[in-house]
C-alpha cells in the first residue's frame, strides 16, 4: 500500500473505532458458526502471540489457535485465511469480530482486509521554477536575507 493514505489510519489493527485485534477475551456465548476474532495474548517471558478464537466444535467452548509468527506479515489476507480454513476440519471461519467501547460487530474478512483509501494526493507537476529550487528534495536557490532573519527570529 506504497504511497496511498488509509481512510481508517489504524487499519489493520483496528478500522475506525473498531478494533480489529482484541487485547481481551470476548465472550464466547456471542461466537457463532463462522466467526472468530484475533487476540494478543502473553506468552512466556517472551513476547506476546496472536491467537485466533472460535467457536470449538462442541458449539459450549473456545478453540483457541496460536498464529505463528512467521504469517504474521500474512494475517490481514484472504489467503491466510482460505490457508487456515483447509487446514482446520469443521465450519469454515469467514467473519471477524471486532469491537467497540460497548458493541460487537460480525464483519466479513473480506471487508476486513481490503481497507478503504482516501484518493491519493496529487503529484505537483514538475516546473522549471522547481527544479531549479530542489535537487533531491534540497533547496539549491539562494534564500533571501530577509528570509533567514524571520526565520532566526
Amino acid at each position: 500500500y506504497f504511497g496511498l493514505l488509509f481512510r481508517h489510519e489504524g487499519w489493520p489493527l483496528c478500522i475506525h473505532e473498531k478494533i480489529v485485534i482484541q487485547l481481551a477475551s470476548i465472550d464466547w456465548r456471542i461466537l457463532k458458526p463462522g466467526d472468530f476474532y484475533l487476540q494478543v495474548v502473553p506468552y512466556l517471558k517472551k513476547s506476546p502471540r496472536i491467537v485466533l478464537k472460535c467457536l470449538a466444535k462442541d458449539k459450549h467452548n473456545v478453540e483457541e489457535v496460536v498464529i505463528p509468527e512467521v504469517s504474521y506479515t500474512s494475517i490481514f489476507t484472504l489467503e491466510w485465511l482460505s490457508t487456515f480454513n483447509g487446514e482446520r476440519m469443521g465450519i469454515a471461519l469467514e467473519n471477524c469480530l471486532l469491537t467497540t467501547d460497548d458493541k460487537i460487530f460480525r464483519v466479513p474478512w473480506d471487508k476486513v482486509v481490503n481497507p478503504e483509501f482516501i484518493n491519493k494526493p496529487k503529484i505537483i507537476e514538475n516546473t522549471p521554477q522547481l527544479s531549479e529550487a530542489l535537487v533531491n528534495g534540497v533547496c539549491t536557490s539562494p534564500v533571501p536575507q530577509e528570509n533567514l532573519k524571520s526565520d532566526l527570529e
